[in-house]
């Protein structure tokens, strides 16, 4: 919901009725907290980041928050829906928690009427902080920004001054201005001093090239970069990555650097460098390297803009900082969808669903999650049709929009996540992305049969398509010896029909035929089946393209019905396994 990454939802309800609406608005909130209204239950939940909704007249809730409330830098959001549910009123955070925007995502599930009463929206004004957010600007001064609003609320209007290589879309009722002295909303990637009234939007579209020897710390990186956008007074949260050669991006103080600061590094070839023309070339380095500029040319290829700062020689490192032409922002989320059941998907990958603009999937897995797509612009493609998934979804979100791309299961666990950063990086392409975790085939499995992966375990692929069937077998003989539960996924199609039936005959040559074997089928969905058997007995018959089978180790075995590997506690703790007052 909205883009309460760590918010917790709390509901309160009076009578039956609404206790059934609660639960209903679990299905879109899954962790929510239910329970009937206590005053000391929301003392406890009165804490900044807490959304709390309250199934029950306006009246009372009002009644029941009024010695809470504080403000708005420390007051929760607050929502008020009436007990037939028709009505969703925002109480308090209409846009500080976004409650505004969770309101109206409630009242869409619910098919009910959102009733928005903030000023901005009173008015038709737009809401300014989801408009930075949207836009991917960075607030240097947000303690000022609801001075802006009111500024905003009560002209109506609001002058806007904005750098010319920033190619952003401003708000409806903003009035470009030329000077920035005289505009209450400065985007800029500049470092322009101490502005106490005006709001600063810093774009982060600057791309250093950095040139280096070997043996240079983090701490230097990070000093010398500094310095050079200290002298040329550029914003430092204006830097959106770094790029140097291919090799010099594996020097790991670098990647540290970039990893810890939160940007993206770029490696290039001397090839990919030589296409751009240094400002000022050397041959001292074009002999040592085979460019004329590392830094410069680096920083040219990322920005695909132009150079801002030529070369500065610093001691053991060279700076120049080049310029791309800045857009709104997309964003790629890698969703992991778990088995596909809407209840079997986290909080955060239902929040990315209804927040995307675009989704792209497997049309199976699309179809399962249907309800939570109204009004998307969808993709659907075929089972073996990835790269075109992948390509589409990178193709959408770099023309600014937000997209999700279906992974069933989790992204990186024989998912998407591996072959969309892949495509990136062949291709040097700069994208937010986000891999949203999911349950894995693994995690279905084992909870719906016991404990079989309590301790080390493995798993295997036996799909041939895109791994040697050679190289799979190599694999499957390693694992086997090592006594360890195997999790066998894609075991067995329609083409594939001797790979399950080889995989058996090389595991039985270091397990025994009484090995616990379960094959799951389906997991966590409608058509869910689960059969117990060994491994010796294990029928290929009952074994398909959805099935996952988890072999167990020495250390596994059944009690009634469950399926279980023992970690050792029992040998380390006998005694305590004891509870004498069940024994008696």
């Amino acid at each position: 919901m909205g883009n309460q990454k760590n918010s917790n939802f709390t509901i309160f309800y009076l009578s039956s009725e609404g206790k059934r609406l609660a639960e209903k608005l679990r299905i879109l909130l899954k962790k929510a907290e239910i329970y009937k209204l206590k005053k000391e239950l929301i003392a406890e939940k009165w804490q900044k980041g807490n959304i709390l909704i309250f199934i029950m007249a306006l009246g009372i809730v009002i009644r029941q928050i009024t010695e809470f409330v504080k403000s708005k830098k420390e007051d929760p959001g607050v929502l008020v829906i009436n007990e037939t549910g028709k009505f969703v009123i925002p109480l308090l955070g209409g846009h500080s928690a976004e409650v505004n925007k969770i309101a109206q995502e409630l009242a869409d599930f619910l098919g009910s009427e959102p009733v928005i009463t903030t000023a901005s929206d009173s008015k038709a004004l737009p809401a300014l902080d989801l408009w930075i957010k949207r836009m991917g600007l960075i607030s240097k001064n947000p303690e000022i920004l609801p001075k802006i609003m009111a500024i905003f609320n009560e002209k109506g209007y609001l002058k806007v001054y904005k750098e010319t290589n920033l190619e952003i879309p401003l708000f409806n009722f903003a009035k470009e201005v030329d000077n920035y002295r005289e505009a209450e909303v400065i985007i800029t990637n500049k470092s322009l001093g101490d502005l106490k009234t005006q709001l600063i939007l810093i774009a982060p579209n600057l791309w250093v090239g950095l040139g280096f020897h070997e043996g240079i710390t983090e701490k230097e990186i990070e000093i010398a970069i500094n310095k050079v956008f200290k002298e040329k007074n550029l914003d430092i949260l204006a830097l959106k990555g770094i790029a140097t050669l291919e090799k010099k991006a594996k020097y790991l103080p670098l990647k540290t650097f970039c990893q810890n600061k939160k940007l993206i590094l770029f490696g290039f070839n001397k090839d990919e460098l030589q296409k751009k023309e240094a400002c000022t070339p050397s041959k001292r380095v074009f002999q040592a390297v085979g460019v004329y500029s590392v830094s410069e040319q680096s920083a040219l290829v990322a920005s695909k803009g132009s150079l801002l700062i030529p070369k500065r020689t610093l001691k053991n490192i060279t700076i120049a900082v080049a310029e791309e032409i800045y857009r709104i922002p997309g964003k790629l989320y890698i969703v992991g969808t778990g088995p596909g059941k809407i209840e079997y998907l986290t909080l955060k990958a239902l929040t990315i669903l209804r927040e995307a603009e675009v989704v792209v999937g497997y049309k199976t897995y699309l179809k399962f999650l249907e309800k939570l797509l109204p009004g998307k612009e969808i993709y659907n493609f075929s089972m073996t049709e990835e790269i075109k998934r992948a390509k589409k979804a990178i193709e959408e979100a770099l023309k600014g929009k937000i997209v999700a791309l279906i992974s069933g299961g989790d992204p990186g666990i024989y998912g998407m996540a591996g072959l969309v950063l892949e495509i990136l990086g062949k291709n040097n392409l700069s994208l937010e992305v986000e891999i949203i975790p999911g349950i894995s085939a693994l995690n279905a499995c084992s909870a719906l049969i016991g404990a079989p992966l309590m301790n080390d375990f493995a798993v295997i692929s036996l799909s041939d398509r895109l791994t040697p069937w050679e190289e799979i077998k190599k694999r499957l003989n390693i694992i086997s010896q090592a006594d360890l539960p195997i999790v066998i996924y894609n075991p067995r199609s329609k083409r594939r029909k001797i790979q399950l039936s080889e995989a058996k005959k090389i595991i039985l040559q270091y397990r025994k035929e009484t090995i616990p074997v379960a094959v799951v089928c389906s997991a966590m969905r409608d058509s869910q089946k689960i059969y117990f058997t060994t491994l010796g007995e294990l029928d290929e018959n009952l074994v398909d393209m959805k099935s996952t089978i988890i072999i167990g180790s020495s250390k596994s075995f059944y009690f009634n019905q469950w399926f279980i590997t023992s970690r050792g506690y029992e040998r380390k703790y006998e005694k305590e396994f004891e509870i004498s007052s069940f024994l008696e």
